[in-house]
This record gives C-alpha cells, sequence and structure tokens, in this order.
C-alpha cells in the first residue's frame, strides 16, 4: 500500500469527495467556527462575579450549560472548530494533566443531542467501539477507513450515542449516518459534541494494538501531529470559506 509524505494535500485535492459529517438544516441555523477556550476565558471576563474552579468547567453538566450559554450570548446555535488548539488552561484538572498532551487533534462539533454524526466520504466501518466508564474518553466512537490514491486514512467520530450506532465492516457512503450525538452520561462525560478527527495509516496503525488513541497530543511533537492528524476543516464544505 502506498504512502504519502504530505496526506493533508492529497485530502485537499480530493475534497470534492468528502461531506459534512453534520446534517444539512443545521447550516440554515446561525453557527461558526470559535476557539472554545478562549471563548471560555471571554465568558468570564465579561461574567467576572462568576465563580467557578477549573474542576468546575470540566464537569458535564456545567459545562453543557457553559457552552449553551456561550452559544446564546454570541447569538449562535452550534459552533465547531478546536484544531490544534493549546487546551491546558481548560482542562488543567483532567486527565491530560499527567501526559501534559494539552493540544486538541480534531475539531469539536458543538451541537445537540441526538444530531445524526454522519459519514465524511465513502470507506468501510473499521471499528465502532466504548472505553466507557472512562472519564474524559472517547465515549462511543466509530472509525472509519478511507482510500484515496492506494493511500488509506481514517476518520474517527466520538462521544455518540450508545443507540442507532452503524455496524463495524459496513461500508458507507459519504453522508450516511454512523451514529449520534450522545448524552453525558454515555458520551465519556463531556457536554455534547462529537469530536471529529483524521488520521494517517501510519499513526493508526502506531495506536490501535493495543488501543491507544487519542484525541489530544503533545506540544512538543507539533510537526508531527500536523502531518498525521491533518486539519478537517481543509476539506469538510463546512470549512470553505469561500
Amino acid at each position: 500500500m502506498k504512502t504519502t509524505s504530505n496526506l493533508l494535500d492529497l485530502l485537499f485535492q480530493n475534497r470534492s469527495r468528502f461531506r459534512d459529517v453534520i446534517p444539512k438544516s443545521l447550516f440554515k441555523k446561525p453557527h461558526r467556527e470559535v476557539n472554545l477556550p478562549e471563548e471560555v476565558l471571554k465568558f468570564f471576563k465579561r461574567h467576572s462575579r462568576l465563580k467557578i474552579s477549573p474542576k468546575e468547567i470540566t464537569n458535564p453538566d456545567k459545562c453543557a450549560q457553559l457552552v449553551k450559554q456561550i452559544h446564546k450570548e454570541l447569538g449562535l446555535v452550534w459552533s465547531c472548530g478546536g484544531w490544534l488548539e493549546n487546551r491546558e488552561k481548560l482542562l488543567a484538572e483532567t486527565y491530560l494533566k499527567e501526559t501534559k498532551s494539552w493540544i486538541h487533534l480534531g475539531i469539536d462539533i458543538n451541537v445537540p443531542v441526538g444530531t445524526p454524526v454522519l459519514a465524511t466520504a465513502n470507506g468501510v466501518v473499521h471499528l465502532v467501539d466504548s472505553d466507557f466508564p472512562e472519564k474524559g474518553g472517547w465515549g462511543n466512537f466509530v472509525i472509519i477507513e478511507h482510500q484515496i490514491a492506494e493511500v488509506k486514512f481514517y476518520s474517527i467520530y466520538g462521544h455518540l450515542a450508545s443507540t442507532a450506532l452503524v455496524n463495524e465492516d459496513k461500508t458507507v457512503l459519504a453522508g450516511e449516518a454512523v451514529g449520534k450525538v450522545g448524552t453525558t452520561k454515555e458520551n465519556g462525560f463531556w457536554f455534547p459534541h462529537t469530536h471529529f478527527q483524521l488520521i494517517s495509516e501510519t499513526e493508526m496503525r502506531r495506536q490501535e494494538k493495543p488501543f491507544t488513541l487519542d484525541g489530544y497530543g503533545s506540544p512538543k511533537n507539533l510537526d508531527y501531529l500536523r502531518e498525521n492528524y491533518p486539519n478537517p476543516l481543509t476539506v469538510l464544505p463546512m470549512g470553505n470559506k469561500d
């Protein structure tokens, strides 16, 4: 199987093959790309009387209320973003403090519970699994294997509901539902959203046996992370600024 030294170039050249991973109906509602950690800090500057600890910020119910309020103040129904964000200030009291892997490797699509999550491109379902009850984990997740010009790569859809999951080994088409956004109690104990990430074949093979694939990486490895976890908004239609 051939590989590419620049997976992002290959994906960008073939971006017409990709679909957004949420329904088209949501794009009629107010939305935009946001840097959520920055918006959280701005929120507390606007509301200086509010007192909340780092642990409270990562409480899934309180975080869900916070994101909802931020969306309301920004005039948004939903938001997306987060590729290669450094989330140290936001997630200082999570499992990440042990590894100091603060760099977010995918994008978060912050939409309501029950929102259908769709395959970004044609492929075969590589893995359907859950790390419940791991706090801060993937929850229920789906990984799809794709191939373009003999180059394999993968997409992962995290924090899903336990119902309506696609079957493993199924061939799926771009835009086909693979799951739904899960509640905080089944999605890894996060606020409602789906984490969407692209992964090189090299990195997938390195992380899958044993399964250690994470949504965060070390700031010391930025060049490697850029190469092996390409920016999803480069190929998703929602990232098209034209």
